[in-house]
């Protein structure tokens, strides 16, 4: 597993390859715990090169979540194949702002995804 942190105008994403479980998310909680979380903030997570995600790496991201979230900021997660899959079959969809595409920023600074 590896997490790539970029600053796209003032939008952070997290990229995030391999295997998210229970072996790995240790290191995968610093890196989202490094993120800075502010009213406003908008925090990506993409998941599209991940390869597998148990429910430790689902704690993980819904831990981010709630530590955007109560922060004022807002979390969008970018899946696609395993990762969004899983996503629709637990219906994180109604809790969670999910997408399958990490389009350029938008002029605004927010990040545009289809």
């Amino acid at each position: 597993m590896n997490v790539t942190v970029d600053d796209r105008g003032g939008v952070l994403v997290a990229h995030v390859t391999g295997e998210l479980d229970t072996y790995t998310v240790p290191d995968a909680r610093r890196v989202f715990e490094s993120l800075e979380a502010t009213s406003g903030s908008e925090v990506v997570v993409d998941l599209r090169e991940v390869t597998f995600l148990d429910s430790s790496g689902l704690g993980a991201l819904i831990g981010l979540y709630h530590r955007v979230s109560d922060a004022g900021g807002h979390l969008r997660l970018v899946c696609a194949g395993v990762t969004l899959r899983l996503m629709e079959l637990m219906n994180l969809g109604q809790v969670l702002d999910i997408s399958t595409e990490l389009d350029e920023v938008s002029p605004n600074g927010g990040a545009a995804l289809a």
